[in-house]
């Protein structure tokens, strides 16, 4: 018997329920890593909880065109990272506001950090999040140059710069032995 004629497929258009199956699964799979992943890059648990629900929340009013993607759980890791770049660049300019507006330009200090985590935090945003996917994730340049709509070239770029910077600011030598 022909697949499409197959008694087990549902005739006709699917039903609402049907749709959000799929968009169910992949929120239960993919939330806790892209949670995690955003909490590395922005350093505060509960602000990438936020992230990543507003990351979610948009997935869900795309999920028509974003299910027939081939991986939709990278375009809603792209989706987060960027929100997470926005945020974190939101949060530096309310510093350096009230840096401004203080007379004596003080500001509390970052709550203490991790030293690699802290110098991680300091990195550029795009540097910053191509750590994190490929040594906190594991994952592989092809996806991660997916992930932030850039070339395999320029992710390895990224990810050589930041691991300069990340020495320098550790006071460590670096090998290039990450491919």
């Amino acid at each position: 018997m022909d697949e499409l004629t197959r008694a087990d497929v549902p005739a006709g258009r699917p039903r609402a329920e049907d749709a959000t199956e799929g968009f169910d699964a992949l929120f239960a799979r993919e939330f806790p890593r892209v949670a995690r992943t955003i909490h590395h890059v922005l350093g505060d648990r509960a602000r990438a909880e936020e992230v990543t629900q507003d990351a979610f929340l948009e997935l869900l009013r795309h999920w028509s065109k974003v299910a027939a993607y081939d991986r939709p759980d990278l375009w809603v890791r792209r989706v987060a990272i960027r929100k997470a770049q926005r945020e974190r660049h939101r949060a530096w300019r309310r510093v350096e506001l009230e840096r401004s507006a203080s007379p004596d330009g003080s500001v509390e200090p970052p709550t203490p950090a991790p030293e690699v985590l802290a110098a991680v935090r300091r990195l550029a945003p795009k540097q910053r999040a191509v750590v994190v996917l490929f040594y906190f994730e594991d994952r592989p340049m092809a996806e991660i140059a997916e992930i932030l709509e850039c070339s395999e070239s320029t992710g390895w770029s990224q990810l050589h710069t930041a691991r300069r910077h990340l020495a320098s600011a550790l006071g460590e030598e670096v090998t290039d032995d990450v491919r």
